[in-house]
């Protein structure tokens, strides 16, 4: 490979050169958790480039001070360290302090360092600075493992917009925790320095726990101004006290979107009881990294300061999140929220979450908000920067050609309440046909077996055909399966489809009427062989013949395979069951819903008496409905009127993934098949019919335009 190439290319090539030895250098433990990276598959790739980006960095930042009329030594392969050091006593800026990268560095060879300086010209010549470094970070670590980590850099549309909100005065002091590539905090430079008054800056502070965050900061800054310095130190925010910073005037932030549960549970507690005295509430431990975030940049934040973040917006609707509204309510005039629609225009795809904006103002404990409105923005299309925050500032209200405006009280606001409701108010009426789905069916959770791949079956797996083993298990103990939500891609599942997914090999039988069995004390590791040894005698299954008995002992055999080689019985699940191979019974269920998706969920009429497992729920009927009633109520279930209801009694998550409970289904009003004439059940399950034919021919838009037409004409929304 030549010499030449981006930044990310010559980071990528010469990162292969060292990547095996970074486990070696020192510290390589610490730097990998501290960064979460265990949570990767590419640690030692990703290590690897951060160190040769942290080359391009260091000598794009020296490089930037001997351009101010520093005078420093011209950096090289050659005289690299000494030129690094020289430049630290010189300058002062921590960002040239040796820590774990620079030992790693040590690893290039004097022509790949030579490579890794020479990339500073791109960075010192880019029009947007921050930016360019912002794409070369998220380059070094490979995008299947980027998810992993919950760090997502602020697109540029999103970062100005968050800047000209909360930036008001050109001589702001602003606070970026979690400062990352500094996307934030150089779009809130740039909005100071349009503002009245003279910008400094080291008006701008910046704290993240990773050092290669600050050298990214501190070289984008300085890049973006030309010369001075910011304040920016490598800290864990949620260590940092108050009385190291001044008071400021504005926050910007998009903090790691961590989840609780990838904390260490001492740590989380820990975590907990800070957050709590801070907020001076009951905080949930579920809270995920963001919300402490919140409360945490709370107390840096001068009256009438302004803060921004950019957060997933689930909690708006979950049970730990009514712990940050009320820290919300308490503390700010909320001004608004803005979500952008992740399945529209989302500027901020690649988080695979909603983009999602608060603007805050901190008050004082004497305020009240009686009159205050907050604004909850629902952006469907980018309508331009301006559009949005005149929403946020000003009267726009209702349905526009753009997304939708909600203008609420704050006092009319509780934190009980789901607040995503209030992006897009659905109005459906008083019609009579619609009636709560529990007036008539019920929805349960699938089978949890505690252990899928050893209660589930393929054909293979009984006839020997795969693995070592041939389970040659009768009938009488097995049922159909349907696996999981990708096994019914359309909207009917038939016997076709399970039998060619049988001969596909997928796991399509479980074991099931496993209660026939009687007690056999083998299978029971707590009981006691003594006087009731004679019960593990075939006879006692209950066989109804030899033939029987012939066969039953294969069960047997497999159950304590179970048993003896992988401890199915120690599970959590089945260490709570007696037996333990036994789990909940479920008739076949003839509507089965995928309840979690990234798009829409799906109805499935399941024309087969196969069960299924706790990914998919099941739907059953309480009334007596003939075969097109059925297909007319899932023509309904099906439309996208109907979608975005039930996602309304879900929740979304951080993934951007949409989760509805068997509860909130049971909730959704439904269309009553039997209060509707002939003629209207005919075409509702005609189109239903469509609709599977669609699902698996193409053709599903149309259909499902026809059904929102037709619904339009029954139903009174």
């Amino acid at each position: 490979m030549s010499r030449s190439g981006t930044v990310e290319q010559v980071i990528s090539d010469v990162a292969e050169s060292i990547e095996d030895d970074v486990e070696s250098v020192d510290g390589f433990d610490e730097w990998v958790e501290a960064h979460g990276l265990g949570r990767t598959d590419s640690a030692e790739e990703i290590v690897a480039r951060q160190a040769a980006f942290h080359v391009s960095l260091v000598s794009t930042l020296h490089e930037s001070y001997r351009n101010e009329g520093v005078e420093l030594p011209s950096l090289d392969a050659e005289n690299y360290r000494e030129s690094v050091s020289e430049a630290r006593a010189e300058t002062r800026d921590e960002s040239f302090e040796p820590y774990f990268l620079s030992e790693v560095a040590d690893l290039f060879s004097k022509d790949d360092l030579s490579r890794l300086i020479e990339t500073r010209e791109q960075f010192l010549s880019a029009d947007d600075p921050a930016e360019s470094i912002g794409h070369v970070h998220e380059s070094l670590v490979p995008r299947k493992d980027r998810h992993k980590l919950g760090q997502f850099r602020t697109p540029p549309v999103i970062s100005d917009l968050m800047a000209k909100w909360v930036v008001r005065d050109g001589s702001d002091l602003v606070l970026d925790p979690g400062i990352g590539a500094a996307a934030l905090s150089t779009s809130a430079y740039a909005a100071k320095k349009r503002r009245e008054n003279e910008s400094e800056l080291d008006e701008m502070f910046g704290v993240d726990v990773s050092e290669l965050s600050v050298l990214m900061g501190t070289t984008a800054l300085r890049l973006s101004n030309g010369g001075g310095s910011p304040n920016l130190q490598t800290h864990d925010f949620i260590d940092l006290q108050p009385d190291e910073v001044d008071k400021v005037d504005a926050v910007i932030s998009n903090p790691p979107y961590t989840r609780h549960h990838e904390f260490d549970e001492d740590v989380k507690a820990e975590m907990n009881r800070q957050m709590e005295n801070e907020a001076d509430r009951s905080i949930s431990t579920l809270s995920p990294l963001y919300a402490y975030f919140y409360i945490h940049a709370t107390q840096f934040l001068a009256n009438d300061g302004r803060a921004t973040f950019i957060t997933p917006s689930e909690f708006l609707e979950t049970k730990y999140g009514e712990d940050l509204k009320a820290f919300l309510l308490d503390n700010f005039h909320i001004r608004g929220f803005v979500l952008y629609d992740r399945e529209a225009d989302s500027q901020f795809d690649e988080a695979l979450t909603t983009s999602f904006i608060s603007f805050l103002e901190r008050k004082t404990a004497d305020e009240d908000d009686d009159e205050e409105l907050t604004k909850f923005v629902r952006v469907d299309e980018w309508p331009g920067q301006d559009a949005v925050l005149d929403a946020v500032d000003d009267g726009t209200e209702g349905e526009t050609d753009w997304g939708f405006v909600n203008t609420v009280r704050q006092s009319d606001l509780e934190p009980e309440d789901k607040w995503d409701d209030l992006l897009d108010p659905l109005d459906i009426g008083d019609d009579e046909q619609l009636v709560p789905f529990s007036e008539i069916g019920e929805v349960n959770r699938g089978i949890a077996t505690g252990k899928n791949d050893y209660f589930c079956l393929s054909e293979d797996e009984l006839s020997g055909s795969a693995g070592e083993y041939k389970w040659d298990i009768e009938d009488r103990w097995l049922s159909p399966l349907i696996r999981n939500a990708r096994a019914v891609p359309n909207f009917d599942y038939r016997e076709e489809d399970w039998e060619r997914q049988r001969n596909e090999g997928e796991e399509v039988w479980i074991l099931y009427h496993l209660d026939e069995l009687e007690w056999v004390p083998q299978l029971h590791p707590d009981s006691d062989d003594g006087e009731d040894s004679q019960n593990a005698r075939i006879s006692d299954f209950g066989a109804a013949s030899e033939e029987d008995e012939e066969d039953l002992p294969s069960i047997v055999e497999y159950l304590k395979y179970g048993m003896e080689e992988l401890e199915v019985h120690d599970g959590y699940l089945a260490s709570n069951r007696e037996p333990w191979y036994v789990f909940d019974r479920r008739d076949p269920a003839p509507i089965l819903y995928t309840y979690m998706s990234r798009s829409r969920g799906r109805f499935v009429r399941n024309r087969t008496d196969a069960r299924n497992l706790t990914n998919l729920h099941c739907v059953y009927l309480d009334v007596e409905l003939a075969e097109k009633e059925i297909d007319a109520l899932l023509a309904y279930l099906n439309s996208p009127f109907a979608d975005e209801i039930v996602k309304r009694h879900g929740r979304t998550y951080s993934t951007g993934m949409d989760k509805v409970e068997p509860n909130e289904l049971e909730g959704v009003p439904v269309i009553d098949p039997r209060t509707l004439d002939s003629e209207t059940v005919d075409r509702l399950a005609g189109l239903f019919d469509d609709l599977c034919e669609a699902s698996r021919n193409g053709g599903e838009e149309e259909v499902l335009d026809q059904l929102t037409a037709a619904l339009d004409d029954i139903l009174d929304v």
